[in-house]
């Protein structure tokens, strides 16, 4: 789930559509020949209202509405997991501000079941011997709650086919689970951003398909490796809950040119202990955690020299229903142009986001986009 992708078929999408109220057509009258919009040829000379243009700019740049819409919904509403608290209180508040601000017939549609209602009410983990130290981590979406603070060994887990379970089994009841590899992490010594030049741009244009899976060995690699790791990981999720480990601790994943550093979680990934975390009967049965790198790294290093390592963890988390639904936010602006009155015009971005931060570019930012655009 860049995110786990289970939520691309579960987006919430905060969606502002221009449409046009046809007219009755008059009885006896013959009927209008269809035309293809996707054939009209662009007229020699447009009529133009540069007026109408210069007030829009004005509007945009001097009168501008998206730091508060940005502030209510990522500041004030927060993170957006699909089928959540935080998520009806989105699709609540841009119905509201979509009415508010001028839209009609503002509502929310229900897309259907999804699964789990969860929130995350508190995470904290502390490392107690051989040294104090605070840990960087979040509760990953649908992990179980610890009942409150626990404490146990820490031991460093690697299983990656059916033969090494039997090496962890019966040594782990109670134990901190550090599950997940360590990963190198380089420092941040170019722009994480660049425009692509010319020659990189008529390389992609010209990219030759081939007539394998088109895939670098590389990727081919990387794919194989995460086909096998879906197969183990409910084998995985079984044994620790049978097991009866405290808690599991995983590393933040990697991004591209060695993300995720910092302090920053570069992804919290519900489904690593399960593929489908969000359905009542595959739920996860163990708590689990993703802590930043560089505490993910200070306890992996310690194991592996071993040291004898004890956390303390409070995973607090809350689920609000086995069978809850999504929806979309949809509002309109009626056309009134009779010439454009069977076409629509759609904008919106998906509402829903993972919960270690706020969603502010994933996609918090495409919906207040869209809602200022509408508000313009």
């Amino acid at each position: 789930m860049k995110t786990n992708r289970i939520l691309i078929c579960a987006m919430v999408c905060a969606l502002c559509m221009f449409t046009a109220h046809a007219a009755d057509k008059a009885k006896g009258a013959p009927e209008a020949k269809a035309v293809d919009p996707y054939t009209e040829v662009q007229p020699a000379t447009e009529k133009l209202d540069l007026e109408m243009y210069g007030r829009i700019r004005n509007e945009g740049f001097n009168h501008s509405h998206v730091m508060e819409f940005g502030s209510a919904l990522m500041d004030g509403i927060g993170p957006r997991l699909t089928a959540s608290p935080n998520a009806k209180h989105a699709n609540e508040w841009t119905r509201d501000t979509l009415t508010k601000i001028g839209l009609a017939n503002a509502h929310l549609e229900d897309w259907g079941e999804f699964g789990l209602g969860w929130q995350q009410l508190n995470t904290w983990a502390r490392m107690v011997s051989p040294d104090t130290a605070v840990l960087i981590l979040q509760a990953t979406p649908w992990s179980p709650s610890t009942n409150g603070a626990v404490t146990g060994d820490v031991v460093f887990v690697q299983i990656n086919d059916d033969k090494d379970f039997d090496k962890y089994k019966g040594k782990l009841e109670g134990k901190i689970v550090l599950y997940g590899p360590m990963r190198p992490v380089p420092p941040v010594d170019k722009a994480l951003f660049n425009r692509l030049t010319d020659k990189e741009l008529e390389e992609i244009a010209t990219y030759e398909i081939r007539g394998d899976s088109g895939m670098s060995p590389e990727m081919q690699a990387r794919m194989k490796a995460y086909m096998e790791r879906a197969r183990m990981i409910d084998k995985v999720a079984k044994f620790f809950a049978g097991e009866k480990v405290a808690a599991v601790i995983e590393p933040s994943r990697d991004g591209k040119d060695g993300g995720g550093s910092g302090g920053t979680f570069f992804d919290d990934n519900g489904a690593t202990l399960g593929r489908t975390p969000y359905i009542a009967g595959t739920r996860v049965n163990v708590p689990v955690a993703v802590a930043a790198i560089e505490s993910y790294g200070r306890l992996y290093r310690l194991t592996q020299a071993n040291v004898p390592v004890k956390v303390e963890i409070n995973i607090d988390t809350k689920f609000t229903g086995e069978h809850e639904h999504a929806y979309n936010t949809v509002a309109e602006i009626p056309g009134t142009d009779p010439n454009l009155k069977e076409q629509i015009v759609a904008v919106g971005g998906h509402l829903d986001s993972w919960i270690a931060g706020t969603g502010a570019t994933d996609n918090g930012a495409g919906v207040i986009v869209a809602m200022e655009a509408m508000r313009i």
